[in-house]
């Protein structure tokens, strides 16, 4: 940018000096009583203007050059910025925002940035230049005229800035509704399978033809008020060159003044209304930049609800004995969702969960995981508070095996190497085999080097969890999550899916969630959860014994009159 600068400077020098050899041209004709030697200095003159022109196109393209490499360099550190501020933020931040209006923020009001700093910066700089350098000369040329000529300059300076506090909230407007726009149709596109089904085609086609017609009337009033501006330009501009012409030509006849120095004087005027002009192309991406700013800032603004402590230490594998001591927490002050929950188990053990929709079980993983930080009480990992180890290590030491299995647009080599990059081929088909993965994985078209497409959507409901189990096998971390992880499959494959759980919770510590309480029986401890609260703790044997809630649920699943406790 400071090489961009200097040739600005140079450029706006020769722009500037352009005009004065014209003068000095149309000088050297009138006053020469000498053809030939008013020839050779008008040669001389055309050979200055040439010289003029040239290093002023050589300075526009080198500034075009380097201004665009510089402002994209600027766009792809903008953008890495806010991903990477995107990825620290708590998964309650992305519960409230759409996926497609957050794609919206991070590509194109990125996107948007360049021309700012490509074009906008470059503009007000050179219009710096110019407006000091014309008036210097202009000064010099006539004072009295220079005043009449800017006579104008002040009225459409001011009416272009009161423009332009209508086009901010226009281009704001413009940048809100491309946003939402943006979140629907990645919606729908992601629920295409769901809109076809229910024969929504219909609605949503009404619903995404209102959002792009509003849309269409911002695009149409923000262009509305930047077409006014060449009129305030191109009027002001006019004025100027008249009064000139007018006040000029009457002092020519007056003898005060010379025809080369009107003449200079027009052509100075127009580069003094130059930086309006330039204004007002510039305008759009003036007004598109700041809106982009604004929602960019608006993210990068926000501050993480889990963050590392100033006092956090990194641990390298830990032991795996988990304690919950009195947590509660809140996703909404004053309505708690989990309450006063205490419980531990030794590394190795297995805690599982059980309860109806809306227990807390999901909630109190995620605390483990610190997705969320308990509002009360305290977990603790061999001893040590979650907040007093740093993120990054204590997830390192943490494997997650979830209900809605996630799995990204790639082949299957690269899914079970997500949770191990450096993982050596070997390892990836020992870890499918434990899951009960490989054989499936041998039929498909390509092997392990299968495109899967979005989310996993060319697999069954069991492939992709099988895919899941040997991710998390191949991460090989003590402490193991698994929601649910069996819900969602038939009775065949969850048979194939318990199988290959018994050898990933081997040798770790493991908190299950379960809907079915055939899932738990070997559990350490059981905790029965209801609206938050632990209803009953216990073993398998010992809550049997205790004819309370937790035996009605195994009852109610094993005595015939239903087979699932839906969680």
């Amino acid at each position: 940018m400071l090489l961009v600068f200097f040739c600005v400077a140079l450029t706006t020098a020769a722009g500037l000096a352009a005009p004065w050899l014209i003068r000095l041209l149309v000088q050297t004709v009138r006053t020469s009583s000498d053809i030939e030697t008013a020839w050779r200095g008008v040669l001389w003159l055309a050979f200055g203007l040439l010289f003029c022109y040239v290093f002023r196109s050589v300075g526009q393209f080198v500034i075009f050059y380097v201004s665009h490499i510089a402002a994209w360099r600027v766009c792809h550190d903008l953008r890495v910025a806010l991903y990477s501020h995107l990825q620290l933020l708590s998964p309650g931040f992305f519960a409230n925002c759409q996926s497609g209006e957050l794609t919206e923020r991070v590509i194109s009001d990125v996107e948007n940035i360049e021309p700012l700093v490509a074009d906008v910066i470059n503009e007000f700089v050179v219009g710096f230049f110019v407006t000091i350098g014309s008036i210097i000369v202009l000064v010099s040329l006539d004072a009295s005229l220079v005043l009449v000529a800017l006579l104008p300059l002040p009225l459409a300076t001011v009416a272009t800035f009161l423009l332009a506090r209508h086009l901010g909230p226009a281009f704001d407007g413009e940048s809100e509704q491309r946003g939402e726009l943006s979140g629907i149709l990645q919606d729908n596109i992601s629920g295409i399978r769901e809109i076809q089904i229910f024969n929504r085609e219909t609605y949503e086609h009404s619903r995404i033809q209102g959002f792009s017609e509003r849309l269409a009337r911002q695009q149409i009033l923000a262009r509305n008020l930047t077409a006014i501006q060449p009129v305030i330009v191109e009027g002001a501009t006019g004025l100027s060159t008249l009064l000139v012409v007018v006040l000029g030509s009457w002092k020519v006849l007056q003898g005060t003044l010379a025809i080369e120095d009107v003449v200079a004087f027009i052509l100075y005027i127009a580069a003094l209304y130059q930086p309006l002009w330039t204004l007002e192309l510039v305008n759009e991406a003036l007004q598109k930049g700041r809106a982009s700013l604004r929602r960019i800032h608006e993210v990068l603004s926000l501050s993480p609800d889990v963050r590392d402590a100033p006092n956090a230490v990194k641990v390298e594998r830990v032991r795996g004995d988990v304690t919950f001591d009195n947590v509660s927490f809140s996703y909404i002050t004053g309505h708690p969702v989990i309450e006063n929950i205490s419980a531990s188990v030794k590394a190795g053990q297995m805690l599982a969960l059980v309860g109806h929709t809306g227990a807390g079980k999901s909630t109190l993983v995620s605390l483990l995981a610190r997705f969320y930080d308990p509002t009360g009480g305290r977990i603790l990992v061999d001893g040590s508070d979650l907040k007093e180890i740093k993120l990054e290590s204590l997830r390192r030491n943490l494997s997650m095996v979830l209900q809605d299995v996630f799995l990204f647009n790639g082949t299957v080599r690269d899914n079970l190497r997500f949770g191990k990059p450096e993982a050596s081929d070997e390892e990836i088909t020992h870890a499918a085999k434990a899951a009960h993965a490989h054989e499936f994985i041998a039929t498909l078209p390509q092997g392990y080097d299968t495109p899967i497409g979005e989310r996993g959507v060319k697999l069954s409901g069991g492939q992709k969890q099988r895919l899941s189990l040997a991710r998390a096998i191949l991460k090989d971390a003590p402490i193991l999550i698994l929601d649910e992880a069996t819900s969602a499959v038939d009775s065949e494959t969850e048979a194939v899916i318990q199988e290959a759980l018994e050898t990933l919770r081997h040798g770790r510590t493991s908190v299950v969630i379960a809907h079915r309480l055939s899932t738990v029986r070997k559990a350490d401890v059981i905790l029965v959860l209801e609206h938050g609260r632990v209803l009953e703790a216990g073993s398998h044997l010992e809550l049997m014994k205790k004819g309370g809630r937790y035996k009605r649920l195994h009852d109610t699943q094993f005595g015939g009159s239903g087979e699932r406790l839906y969680a």
